[in-house]
């Protein structure tokens, strides 16, 4: 799962617009960051979920991080300094675990590079 970091404040001081082109070209940068059989969804505002198949624990937070530091990169040509930053939770299927537990966990791990900083991937538990 990943959250656009302070997204909010870009819809506060740019305008709805400019936040819809951010959006566009955080999750342009996201495609492009994946294989062809990982799946990207919107999840809400600004939340993201990618589901990846066949990818051990190590591999999909290697991702997170390339996802993270590709959408770092980006360079907005208009309004000038705009960044854009991600904050990422990985989780990986678990033996008997359900989609829904898995979502739970991915989740909280979101939620936890969040309340330690922004801008980072953390591995669910």
């Amino acid at each position: 799962m990943l959250d656009v970091d302070y997204f909010k404040r870009v819809n506060d001081k740019y305008g709805h617009t400019v936040g819809d082109m951010v959006l566009k070209n955080i999750a342009l940068a996201v495609e492009a960051s994946v294989r062809s059989s990982d799946a990207l969804y919107r999840y809400g505002g600004e939340e993201f979920v990618v589901t990846l198949s066949g990818t051990c624990a190590e591999g999909a937070y290697q991702l997170a991080e390339r996802i993270r530091k590709n959408v770092e990169a980006l360079s907005f040509s208009s309004p000038k300094g705009l960044q854009a930053r991600l904050s990422l939770g990985v989780a990986t299927l678990q033996e008997n675990e359900s989609g829904e537990a898995l979502f739970k966990r991915a989740d909280a791990a979101l939620y936890c590079a969040k309340r330690q900083g922004r801008n980072q991937t953390y591995r669910a538990e």
